[in-house]
């Protein structure tokens, strides 16, 4: 079985005193300050930007017009922040003993400050003048750079963010500084500039159109007890996360803390080398602290997918289509294992996710026990629904900001934490078994926003049967089917399985399953499918199983293995004489079952 590096996130349950919780919740406040900070600077150098954009465009500018003239208005200033960001690294790098960075092609109109800086460079070569000069440098840069971000010509990068506050954090707290900053660890702030510039692409993105779902605005800023939670690293060659024992963490700054549940599994792969710990997230949730430890770990897979390069190099992908993506340059791609024999005798499977029952499968889980292919749903929040609101309805007869609001508060918290941690140990199950039982796991892309938007309505035009909509989209939520879908993703890339995903709108619930005619007016609420055509009469989630799978066929034998080779004017996959490389090729019927 061939074996690959693979990140896993091992989370544990903490167990911390007082004194440690109290330490816990005020990283978690720096690392959200600090998120706070970036999205500040972003925002504005964005808003700058806009109402230069907007003046542009009064003046009677296109859009495309006035990005380009607010782009020549800072090209001066852009080409001198890259000039002396150019200084600045290669003195880091002289300073620190290494090769400079070669000569820059000056920009238009930058000619004589290259010259002078570089001159600067050589005078000062092998004497201490370099770490003045080094000093001066950065200092430059930072002001040039917040120079350019007022001025809405650069939005702050997570790097940027971070020297700004460099500058800065030694103020005092009424001009924007952070001067408690020693009693954490750096890497609070660190971790809240990145989730800053990570939720600033998001919105881009929505921005843009490149990421699903409604359109999004600005990032928002977090406030003060909602979200508890941040990230600290090491240095992997002088490991300072680790596991004292299997019961006590160890983390940089707060010492060791005691976990509730055994790290043992982790243990013992980092002392057979077979597992370097790279960082620690820890989060709170409810009334208990969590830390999620990720880890580089040597993993075997039965199925991993290689990019060999023209020079005979491999690198190794858990999926095909990362490969293929890789190797879109040059090269090939090979298919090195097969699926288990478990996974096999299981073939294919058709998922049909719904409210009613979790899901309907179209083989059994459990090949000797037929009422496998039937989920129930756990229905976690509806059995925990009265005892939700018994605390729910507490929390809003006490006055808001009270020791005694706190207090209900928690206990509001503590039941929606206990229904969350449930639902994900249901979900990560039957996911695992999917992933472990079947050569290919088919769902629908279901669009759960537009299945859960309310029937409200308006004041104008009220909803019908609004209650019964709730309560249908309530069951849908309590399902996690996203979750789901997310765990499926990566535990089939771990497994040696495939996850395909239909195409949205595929005519799944409406189409019978023997004729393959088409039924407009079947309605999705009844137990049972009616075909006019045939006169079949079918269970409805049966009828939706056999049409995922055949769906899922045609999309495996259109593209073969997701990825290959489209069919030929003969409906196949390739000339009749042409010789496939391993991986590649159709996927036979008598393979997925």
């Amino acid at each position: 079985m061939p074996g690959t590096e693979v990140l896993r996130a091992y989370r544990f349950a903490l167990d911390p005193s007082d004194a440690e919780r109290a330490a816990l919740s005020r990283y978690s406040g720096a690392c959200r300050w600090a998120y706070n900070y970036a999205v500040a600077k972003k925002t504005h150098a964005h808003q700058a930007w806009t109402d230069r954009r907007t003046v542009y465009l009064e003046a009677g500018l296109s859009e495309g017009e006035a990005k380009e003239r607010i782009k020549a208005d800072g090209a001066e200033l852009t080409d001198r922040v890259k000039v002396w960001d150019h200084h600045r690294k290669s003195l880091t790098l002289t300073v620190s003993g290494k090769p400079a960075l070669p000569a820059m092609q000056p920009p238009a109109g930058q000619e004589a400050l290259v010259r002078r800086l570089a001159a600067a460079r050589t005078d000062a070569a092998g004497t201490s003048g370099e770490r003045d000069l080094l000093a001066e440098g950065r200092v430059t840069v930072n002001a040039l750079k917040a120079q350019a971000f007022s001025a809405g010509f650069r939005t702050p990068t997570a790097t940027d963010t971070s020297a700004l506050w460099r500058m800065e954090r030694d103020l005092p707290k009424e001009e924007g500084g952070s001067p408690w900053w020693r009693e954490v660890n750096v890497y609070c702030f660190t971790s809240g500039f990145d989730r800053a510039q990570v939720a600033w692409k998001y919105w881009q993105d929505s921005l843009a159109g490149r990421r699903v779902g409604q359109r999004q605005g600005y990032p928002r800023f977090k406030k003060k007890g909602h979200t508890e939670s941040f990230s600290l690293f090491h240095d992997v060659k002088r490991p300072i996360i680790r596991l004292e024992g299997y019961r006590r963490l160890v983390m940089p700054g707060l010492g060791s803390i005691r976990i509730h549940n055994s790290g043992k599994r982790l243990v013992r792969l980092v002392e057979r080398g077979q597992a370097v710990i790279q960082s620690v997230t820890v989060t709170r949730g409810g009334h208990r602290w969590y830390a999620s430890v990720l880890a580089k770990v040597q993993q075997d897979v039965p199925v991993l997918w290689e990019h060999v390069h023209d020079d005979g190099a491999r690198t190794p992908y858990l999926s095909r289509t990362q490969a293929e993506k890789a190797a879109e340059n040059g090269g090939r791609v090979e298919q090195i294992g097969r699926p288990t024999a478990r996974q096999r005798a299981g073939g294919l499977v058709g998922v049909d996710l719904g409210s009613h029952h979790l899901a309907v499968l179209s083989s059994p889980l459990d090949p000797a026990d037929p009422a496998t292919t039937l989920v129930q749903h756990p229905r976690l929040l509806a059995d925990s629904l009265a005892k939700l609101v018994k605390a729910q309805r507490a929390m809003s007869r006490c006055q808001q900001g009270s020791g005694r609001w706190r207090k209900a508060t928690a206990r509001v918290s503590r039941v929606h934490q206990q229904i969350t941690v449930r639902r994900a140990s249901f979900l990560h199950g039957l996911s695992k078994k999917l992933a472990t039982g079947f050569t290919h796991v088919a769902i629908e892309d279901l669009d759960i926003t537009a299945l859960t938007t309310s029937a409200k309505g308006t004041r104008d035009k009220p909803g019908k049967n609004v209650k019964v909509k709730a309560r249908s989209n309530r069951h849908l939520l309590d399902a996690g089917l996203g979750s789901l879908r997310r765990k499926l993703a990566y535990k089939t890339a771990w497994y040696g399985s495939q996850l395909v995903v239909l195409d949205q709108g595929e005519p799944v619930t409406g189409t019978c399953a023997k004729c393959k005619e088409r039924n407009p007016s079947s309605d999705p609420s009844c137990s049972t499918f009616h075909c006019p055509s045939c006169g079949a009469v079918v269970h409805r989630h049966e009828n939706s199983t056999a049409n995922i799978v055949d769906a899922a066929h045609r999309q495996l034998s259109m593209v073969a293995s997701d990825r290959g080779e489209t069919q030929n004017a003969r409906r196949a996959t390739g000339s009749p004489g042409a010789r496939k490389a391993p991986g590649q090729g159709a996927l036979k019927r008598e393979d997925t079952g």
